[in-house]
């Protein structure tokens, strides 16, 4: 399925939406949304494989960089992780095997984890700006 029948199939669904290069416009990636305290307390956990990443809204209201830790307890995969800040760029990426704890430099507003082996297939770098549609 390519990104633009993804989008078309999940253009009603609030779970799931399209990760943009804020910059080109070009699509990165369809991905599903955490934006729940149970949902990001779950993310990936138990799961065989990861079919999208997953995207964790990080509640704003707490100011230090410990509340976007995250940790990899129950995975069966290795993660890459994105850290998004509050001007919607890439600040930090960090790789996590299971069982594992991670704690960013500073706070994030968005965390996005990938499958670590198909992150090669995500054009991302620190640096970069992201959108959300």
């Amino acid at each position: 399925m390519t990104i633009d029948n993804a989008n078309n199939e999940f253009n009603d669904d609030k779970n799931f939406k399209i990760l943009y290069n804020k910059n080109s416009n070009e699509k990165i990636a369809k991905i599903k949304i955490a934006n729940s305290f149970f949902k990001r307390f779950l993310g990936l956990m138990f799961k065989p494989r990861c079919d999208y990443p997953l995207l964790f809204e990080i509640p704003q209201n707490i100011k230090i960089k410990e509340r976007s830790s995250i940790h990899s307890l129950f995975m069966r995969f290795e993660l890459t992780l994105i850290f998004i800040d509050d001007e919607d760029m890439i600040y930090e990426i960090a790789d996590l095997k299971p069982w594992k704890y991670y704690v960013p430099k500073k706070p994030a507003k968005y965390i996005i984890e990938f499958d670590k082996k198909e992150f090669k297939n995500y054009d991302l770098k620190i640096g970069e700006e992201i959108e959300l549609k």
